[in-house]
């Protein structure tokens, strides 16, 4: 007997559950549905009308913050952070002690290619080190942390390594000052 009897009956699952809420009356806010790239098709975003948002709670039995930069008024998302302060039962040794983590970091809109710039798009205008500075923020004065780690991929490594991070194991690491 084979291990795989059925697959997927319908592959435009995504479509289907927005055309369900959209007979409920339900609009969806999710990430994708928000983020700058597809939005900025329908919607002229102003660099003037977007704004530092901050979201707090807890998961996992630990404090998280989601900052991102959005246009409020039209529900647009052009960047976002997720911080999480380290807890007591974490199990990597990069991480242990006083130490807060960056798990996600995406600024969206059309892609323009690194070390390019293009004053219509959002990206590479600032608003990830804007991000990261508010996020070494909390780290250091609200969780009381001594160094923040990034989760980071080999092509985005020079991008941290000038914002003064280094290489610890598979994290990007930067020492705090208080």
């Amino acid at each position: 007997m084979p291990l795989v009897t059925s697959g997927v009956e319908k592959g435009n699952l995504r479509e289907l559950a927005l055309a369900r809420m959209d007979d409920l009356g339900l609009k969806c806010r999710d990430v994708r549905t928000r983020e700058a790239g597809i939005q900025d098709i329908h919607h002229k975003i102003k660099p003037e009308e977007v704004e530092l948002v901050r979201r707090d709670y807890t998961a996992n039995e630990s404090w998280e913050t989601f900052l991102s930069y959005e246009d409020t008024r039209q529900d647009i998302l052009v960047g976002l952070l997720r911080l999480r302060k380290c807890g007591q039962n974490t199990t990597c040794p990069e991480l242990m002690g006083k130490c807060s983590i960056v798990r996600e970091l995406h600024v969206y809109g059309t892609a323009v290619p690194v070390h390019g710039r293009d004053a219509d798009k959002l990206q590479h205008q600032g608003y990830g080190t804007l991000l990261m500075e508010e996020a070494e923020r909390i780290a250091g004065k609200e969780h009381r942390s001594t160094k923040i780690a990034v989760i980071s991929g080999v092509g985005t490594r020079h991008y941290y390594r000038k914002l003064g991070y280094e290489l610890d194991g598979p994290y990007m690491v930067k020492y705090l000052t208080s």
